[in-house]
């Protein structure tokens, strides 16, 4: 009966959603719910008219935004479905997606991620599902600039050394915190990727106007800290570099933001990833652009953005 029934839901869906559901690795009960999901969603794109053509295709799904999914969900939520039942739509959606995108039919999933569906439930129904587990301890970022800047808590021995590498050390922290450049990313920097004349840094294919601040920092490392190889080509010479001159490994970078956070006394150590995380925060709370910050932290997906987002508002 399951496979009737599983026919009879499939004569229902245009030919590029049956390939996807008869194709599935899956039970033929779950195929079932897939494919009821999937009904449900191309009657409501037929309903607002999301595509050119009332006929569901590849160009329909590629036209479909975020911001689509998302009104979706808020629909089905307050037409009074309970969360379970908006939980499985956003898989069997999350999994059409998935799949459309891996065929490069669209550009990134556009389905946002459990964690916003919980945050659109709670605020359409002020229910709570699930546990949200304890809030993340908050890490002392003023005691953390302090030790970086001032060598706060470091023996005399190590403060010579901290002395060396200082402005390098706060060029490297406050360009993270500015711009949320990725540690491979800022280890893979040239000296030719920072444009003085427009305040900008060149980041893989993107381009990030750094602020006074940060550009205050980062031209005093380059006048003044930074090892400069005799002989050496400008054009690959890297930006951040060891005593020798050498390009600072992503390892190196790891170990010295950790010795800060431990200088620091934090609760957590104070990762590169932590300080991205921190900088998209930032960008957000300041301009409410979900797209603008997709583009800056370089991530191909709005789910991937969530997670700063969602961090920030779970302090």
């Amino acid at each position: 009966m399951e496979t009737q029934k599983l026919m009879n839901l499939c004569e229902r869906l245009p030919e590029v959603n049956q390939t996807y559901i008869l194709n599935l690795d899956k039970s033929n009960a779950t195929k079932i719910i897939y494919a009821y999901e999937l009904i449900r969603f191309n009657d409501y794109l037929i309903g607002k008219q999301l595509g050119e053509e009332s006929k569901i295709n590849y160009k329909t799904y590629f036209e479909i935004s975020y911001d689509d999914i998302t009104e979706y969900f808020r629909t089905i939520i307050k037409k009074g479905n309970e969360y379970n039942t908006v939980q499985r739509a956003r898989t069997a959606l999350n999994g059409w997606f998935h799949a459309l995108n891996e065929i490069h039919a669209v550009r990134g999933n556009p389905v946002c991620s459990g964690k916003i569906l919980e945050r659109l439930f709670w605020e359409i129904t002020g229910k709570e599902p699930g546990d949200k587990g304890k809030k993340e301890t908050i890490p002392d970022m003023e005691g953390f600039l302090d030790v970086i800047e001032n060598g706060t808590g470091f023996s005399s021995a190590r403060k010579k050394h901290h002395e060396k590498h200082r402005l390098r050390d706060m060029a490297i922290v406050a360009l993270i915190l500015d711009t949320g450049i990725r540690i491979s990313e800022l280890n893979a920097l040239n000296i030719d990727d920072y444009d003085r004349g427009f305040s900008q840094l060149y980041i893989q294919k993107r381009a990030i106007k750094v602020d006074k601040d940060t550009k205050e920092k980062l031209e005093q490392y380059i006048d003044q800290g930074r090892t400069v190889l005799a002989g050496a080509d400008n054009r690959q010479s890297p930006l951040f570099v060891t005593s020798n001159g050498k390009r600072l490994a992503v390892r190196s970078i790891q170990s010295i933001l950790k010795k800060y956070s431990v200088a620091a006394d934090n609760p957590q150590v104070i990762s590169a990833g932590k300080l991205r995380e921190i900088s998209a925060e930032k960008y957000y709370q300041e301009t409410g652009d979900m797209q603008g910050l997709k583009e800056r932290l370089g991530v191909k997906s709005m789910a991937a953005v969530e997670k700063y987002i969602l961090k920030g508002e779970n302090q």
